[in-house]
């Protein structure tokens, strides 16, 4: 099963690292670090270095996949492996975990939205407008995506080392002792929780049979996820080491707060204005580039010769589950917290490693692209 691309959409490495560092950092600064601190404290950086060094192996499991089924992303190498039933059962769970996330994000950044820029903007409004932009985007296809992510991506890389290097005077290190207070427990539970979060860029098991290059796949994930554990664990030091972990695991998104505090010497003004635009796009990119994931994915399953026929109907679905999945945005942080690491670890990390197994069991491979 080749990919059903008609266009023939090809990726380069570089667009390769900077779609995945985006839907990374977009994903988990909006409004992760917050729960983190508060669920595993002053060890909540050491949390997200655990979380790195995990899903480096995960990618290790991915680029495998890639490379022993070229031309094949895990909706194709699925059915490739288990056959057509079982293989189509467990391959649409990644198109609709992609859908899922799209929704939790998207209303997550309307709430923001609201609260920070629009307020008298209705949610629905913000969404209707958001979704738009969505559906026309992945209509272009992804080779357009990636050469906008590939803009888009240094600089939101960028406004994140300016953002940390106007706050760095700022910074009381003696907040982020003792280490380990609470044992190893807290930074060990806290890695699971991160990793959940993290692990949406197993999109790359998407890219690598469109990358000019597959032999690359596990070095850019490396790249773009080191680059993104930089970021966050940045984020949570900095918050912790500036409002106090206390303070900081009460707030709803402490890179926002961060930039209001590079705002007080009038080095930039209306600093946290300018950040928040950028961190909306890339949260806008990475609901694309999910929506692309999506639609591509449940195209394969159902046998279709594209997926772009796909598209505008899986835009209106997640904008519906948008609107009417929460009432407010203690639910999504409630689901968030006890619900969606479940979900994305048993998907993101146990149906692949189940996947690479049975592969291996039964000795399936693709020895070509076809």
């Amino acid at each position: 099963m080749g990919t059903v691309l008609s266009e023939k959409a090809i990726i380069s490495t570089n667009q390769f690292i900077w779609m995945v560092f985006s839907i990374i950092t977009s994903f988990t600064t909006l409004q992760i670090p917050g729960i983190l601190i508060f669920h595993a404290g002053r060890d909540a950086w050491i949390s997200a270095l655990l979380a790195w060094f995990l899903d480096v192996l995960l990618a290790i499991v991915y680029a495998r996949m890639g490379i022993r089924f070229p031309g094949q992303n895990f909706m194709q190498y699925s059915i490739t492996i288990l056959g057509k039933f079982w293989g189509r059962i467990i391959g649409i769970m990644f198109p609709l975990f992609f859908l899922m996330v799209s929704s939790l994000l998207m209303r997550a950044i309307s709430i923001l939205v609201g609260n920070t820029i629009l307020p008298e903007a209705p949610t629905v409004l913000i969404l209707l407008i958001g979704y738009i932009f969505i559906g026309y985007a992945v209509k272009k296809g992804i080779e357009v995506i990636g050469r906008s992510c590939e803009i888009l991506g240094p600089i939101y890389l960028l406004s994140f080392i300016v953002l940390f290097a106007l706050v760095l005077p700022k910074i009381n290190l003696s907040k982020l002792r003792p280490l380990f207070a609470k044992g190893l427990y807290p930074s060990l539970s806290g890695s699971i929780f991160i990793l959940s979060f993290i692990s949406i860029c197993i999109i790359m098991g998407m890219y690598i049979p469109i990358c000019n290059h597959i032999e690359n796949g596990f070095i850019a994930k490396f790249i773009a996820l080191s680059l993104g554990t930089f970021v966050i664990c940045s984020v949570v030091i900095l918050s912790i080491a500036i409002f106090g972990t206390e303070q900081a695991s009460n707030t709803v998104n402490p890179g926002l707060m961060l930039t209001q505090m590079a705002n007080i010497e009038n080095v930039i003004d209306r600093a946290d204005v300018i950040w928040f635009i950028i961190a909306i796009e890339a949260g806008l990119m990475t609901s694309v580039n999910l929506i692309w994931a999506s639609s591509l994915g449940i195209s394969q399953i159902v046998g279709l010769s594209t997926y772009k026929p796909l598209v505008y109907p899986i835009t209106l679905i997640s904008g519906i589950l948008s609107i009417v999945s929460f009432d407010n945005y203690t639910e999504i942080l409630d689901f968030a917290f006890y619900s969606y690491p479940f979900v994305s670890i048993f998907i993101g990390t146990g149906l692949e490693v189940f996947l690479f197994i049975m592969a291996l069991v039964l000795k399936k491979r693709t020895d070509i692209a076809k």
